[in-house]
């Protein structure tokens, strides 16, 4: 299944959840949590609704209709009973009209009214629907009563439905994004004796991502750190995803890790119309983008050819404890401001035999922790990598995950984390 694919999945979760059964048994309208309450009729005295009231314990209020059966207001009992009485009430107000006590700005809707807008038009009206309730009507004419607790219970319910397919939705997501990744692990595995992969999003999907291929020329291996996290930034990862997959694979020559980001940059501009002219005109309020970097291990393991947008590389070469930190260029990928022709160089470095390389996304040097609750920072974990070069990749992948908990502490994630540590030496 291609990416393309397994977008088009992700955008499918939403109707395959509406289409189940829960969704027909959900109460969605008004009329689905009134109830056919007994009207009374506006020339009824006080006395006699006071009679009804007495014959209906249960009922909370009453719909007053008029004499072609429209409702014109509501009775609150309580409001009715307590006012009723009160000295001399009866013999004063128990022969007149019961309009007298009545409601007449009460909440009064199609029983068709969709949940979500009888809530908007009861949050309008006050908190008095909640006590009352609320009048549906079919055609005009009195359909029944509705109590503000049945209200609350409905929405509550509706809500937890949304709630519940929409993790549905998220969780088939991941499946969707770790799907895609497994083949860059297969790969890594295959192209490196040695090395530690950490990938650890902050929600259930995640916005950094990684590819690997196993190329004639060597290990080609991209690191990415996408705008935002959680399901947005998943769709931005299918999006690189699917360029490398078909930039990477597709390639004839050698891949150089430069032109690749290039080119990932004019796709991503072009993809989500983020072009300078398409961001003035308005076509375009996005400026969504992507932190990365890709290199190029030789067979062998000799040499690294890399090139990055804001990403560091961490190098410690074999046999040395001298850390050479090497910045990524300042451009992000795909980013309004980016130009459409932006170049990253490919930088070359000749690796000494067990040399150790550490790649990571801003979601590590950015977590607030320690003793301050400031930011891990980039001098602070390549001081860290500096004491652990002389493991094995597989080691100081191992020796990350608890310095990394132990700097965070009780601070919540700020990001998510990706780490890639390894060894020069390529597998067979």
């Amino acid at each position: 299944m291609t990416t393309i694919e397994r977008l088009h999945d992700l955008l499918a979760v939403s109707s395959i959840c509406d289409s189940g059964p829960t969704k027909k048994s959900l109460i969605t309208r008004a009329h689905q949590i009134a109830r056919r309450v007994p009207s009374v009729e506006s020339e009824m005295t006080n006395e006699e609704v006071r009679q009804c009231l007495a014959q209906d314990a249960a009922a909370e209020a009453l719909a007053v209709v008029n004499e072609d059966g429209c409702p014109i207001g509501l009775i609150n009992r309580s409001i009715f009973l307590e006012a009723y009485a009160r000295p001399y009430a009866r013999e004063l107000f128990g022969r007149r009209s019961c309009i007298a006590w009545m409601d007449k700005d009460a909440l009064i809707v199609d029983a068709e009214t969709p949940i979500e807008e009888l809530v908007k038009r009861a949050v309008a009206k006050g908190a008095k629907v909640l006590k009352d309730g609320f009048i549906t009507t079919r055609n005009g004419l009195y359909a029944g009563l509705g109590t503000g607790f049945a209200l609350m219970e409905s929405m509550e319910a509706l809500e937890a439905e949304k709630s519940r397919q929409i993790l549905q939705s998220i969780e088939y997501a991941s499946t969707i994004q770790r799907s895609h990744l497994r083949s860059s692990q297969e790969d890594l595995g295959a192209g490196l004796t040695d090395h530690a992969l950490v990938w650890q999003p902050r929600d259930v999907v995640g916005g950094d991502c990684y590819f690997f291929r196993r190329l004639p020329e060597g290990l080609f291996g991209a690191v990415v750190d996408c705008t935002g996290h959680g399901v947005p930034g998943a769709f931005m990862t299918l999006i690189a995803l699917s360029f490398l997959e078909q930039r990477v694979t597709r390639e004839t020559g050698k891949v150089d890790p430069g032109l690749v980001l290039g080119d990932l940059n004019r796709y991503i501009k072009q993809v989500l119309a983020q072009g300078k002219e398409s961001h003035a005109s308005g076509a375009s309020r996005s400026d969504d983008g992507m932190d990365a970097l890709c290199f190029l291990l030789s067979e062998g393991g000799a040499s690294l050819r890399f090139a990055s947008a804001r990403l560091s590389l961490l190098l410690v070469q074999g046999g040395s404890s001298e850390l050479q930190c090497l910045d990524g260029e300042r451009a992000g990928i795909g980013y309004v401001d980016t130009p459409d022709e932006a170049v990253w160089s490919t930088r070359h470095l000749a690796l000494e035999p067990h040399s150790r390389i550490l790649l990571f996304t801003d979601g590590v040097t950015d977590q607030l922790g320690g003793p301050k609750d400031i930011a891990l920072g980039r001098k602070r974990l390549g001081e860290w990598f500096s004491m652990v070069a002389s493991r094995s990749a597989r080691e100081i992948g191992e020796a990350f995950l608890p310095y990394f908990a132990d700097w965070q502490g009780s601070q919540a994630r700020r990001d998510d984390v990706t780490l890639l540590a390894f060894t020069s030496e390529m597998g067979q």
